[in-house]
């Protein structure tokens, strides 16, 4: 959601995600120099900051020396509900908001109501298009959106929620959708209140676009919603639509056959799946693309699950490329213009592991000619779209592989009498299993615990000087050392296919 934001609310998000990633207090010129800001800038950024955050001892310190910033720090401060009051506050989404609820913007009137000059105006919705372009939108001189149906309501979507984790509309329509769910959709109650909100909003949008007269025509999507008529999904949709005035039968099921379909698409509503039933929805004579997905599911199960032939493995894994190719054709959107990203490098960083993961799922695209079958727009990359697989993948490989990880071997020698002992037990009350204790001093040692040097210049193994188990500075130290060589260990973790060793 950065490139939405109005430039003074980014500048200041990027110096508090510059300190926060820090982890350790920052001078007023490192963090200028980090953001490329002027300090006196960074300076008026941190004394606002001082007045809006909390500034306890926990989160948000300001070092003061003479009246004068020394350094700042912040420990564990929520980024993404700050990033959302900003976002709130900002010209485009006010411009979004505005052109959703009305379907287009009279400039005058607009910049009248927020205090704006035309230029000011003309500059945003500059960058607004430039956005939109990017999704395979663009904007009318009405300022209304343009281009397909559906892909017009996933940029909504995925605006609005990423936008705030609170209804920012009628809050009569909220109550009214949440009502008539929570009385008639079993389960309702179990789901979490994100997909609760993703499926209000799914029915707001559908409501707000056809009141404008602009429906959801897909014909497929409405073929087969008939055939599932009596699914209890598509009846509650279909009942919820035909309440509201001014739409004929066809366009009532275009609305409930669009909000299945982007209900469908975040997985809001999981239900099982059997080989047949769902072979009779997802066939070549609905969709074109069945057969390349077969290929595609058949390389990943080859590649990534040792070639089991699991059924129900097999069947998660075709749902999963299924419906990562029914999305790409209908509404696909590069979700992570919606992230609120400042250090890209820390954010998309792969250890060992998924750094393969990639470079195997890479080789099965070029292999099968993923490429040709993307038939690229101008608007899609093939990285953006390498990475939505990415993601599909690893939670595949996560849902049905164990993962062997590599323990941290520790030696400790202590001069005190019983000292061993005790401190063996804190550190495995604290990490079990992820650490592992050894006798003898040996190549494979990655930590020494002692209270006097070991002399072991053969194989340089780090070591950790505690004098006694009851001094919590150096139990302090001790944990943060053995954490980070279980990072390191991370790393080198292995999948295998569950009970497939």
């Amino acid at each position: 959601m950065r490139l939405f934001l109005d430039e003074i609310y980014d500048r200041r998000l990027k110096v508090l995600s510059y300190i926060n990633n820090s982890k350790e207090p920052k001078s007023v010129k490192e963090i200028a120099e980090a953001t490329n800001l002027a300090k006196r800038t960074v300076s008026m950024f941190i004394r606002q900051f001082e007045q809006e955050l909390d500034v306890s001892e926990k989160v948000f310190k300001i070092h003061y020396v003479n009246q004068t910033i020394n350094s700042v720090s912040i420990n564990n401060l929520d980024l993404n509900s700050i990033g959302s009051n900003y976002l709130l506050n900002s010209t485009i989404y006010k411009i979004i908001k505005h052109i959703f609820l009305f379907d287009k913007l009279d400039v005058a009137k607009f910049c009248e109501a927020e205090f704006i000059s035309a230029a000011t105006f003309s500059r945003h919705r500059k960058k607004l298009r430039e956005i939109l372009l990017r999704c395979g939108l663009d904007l009318s001189r009405e300022n209304s959106f343009i281009g397909d149906e559906f892909r017009i309501r996933n940029f909504f979507f995925l605006f609005f929620f990423n936008a705030s984790n609170t209804w920012e509309f009628d809050k009569q329509e909220y109550m009214e959708t949440y009502t008539y769910f929570s009385k008639n959709l079993s389960g309702w109650e179990q789901l979490d209140s994100i997909k609760q909100l993703k499926i209000i909003l799914l029915v707001y949008i559908s409501l707000i676009r056809s009141k404008h007269k602009n429906y959801a025509e897909n014909q497929t999507l409405i073929e087969l919603s008939k055939k599932r008529a009596t699914h209890q999904t598509f009846t509650l949709l279909f009942n919820y639509f035909s309440a509201t005035k001014n739409k004929t039968t066809e366009q009532v099921w275009g609305e409930t056959s669009a909000t299945a379909f982007y209900i469908y698409k975040d997985d809001i509503l999981s239900e099982p799946i059997e080989i047949e039933s769902y072979e009779e929805y997802f066939s070549m004579y609905y969709f074109p693309f069945i057969d390349f997905s077969k290929e595609v599911t058949n390389q990943i199960i080859n590649t990534f699950f040792a070639e089991s032939d699991n059924k129900e493995l097999y069947l998660n894994v075709r749902k999963e490329i299924d419906r990562f190719y029914l999305v790409r054709n209908i509404s696909f959107i590069d979700y992570r213009i919606f992230y609120y990203v400042y250090d890209e490098e820390q954010f998309y960083y792969a250890d060992t592991l998924e750094t393969e993961m990639k470079e195997k799922l890479l080789s099965i695209c070029q292999q099968l000619g993923v490429s040709e079958q993307y038939d690229f727009q101008k608007y899609e990359t093939q990285e953006v779209l390498l990475d939505y697989l990415y993601l599909i993948v690893y939670t595949l490989q996560i849902r049905f592989n164990s993962v062997e990880y590599i323990p941290v071997q520790i030696f400790i020698q202590n001069t005190k009498l019983f000292i061993t002992d005790i401190l063996i037990q804190k550190v495995s009350l604290f990490f079990g299993d992820r650490v592992r204790f050894v006798e003898t001093l040996s190549p494979s040692v990655d930590l020494i615990i002692t209270d006097i040097k070991v002399i072991d210049e053969k194989n340089q193994v780090e070591q950790v000087y505690v004098s006694t188990f009851s001094d919590l500075s150096d139990m302090s130290y001790l944990f943060e050392q053995i954490q980070k060589k279980l990072l390191e260990k991370y790393s080198q973790r292995k999948m295998y296919l569950q009970n497939d060793k």
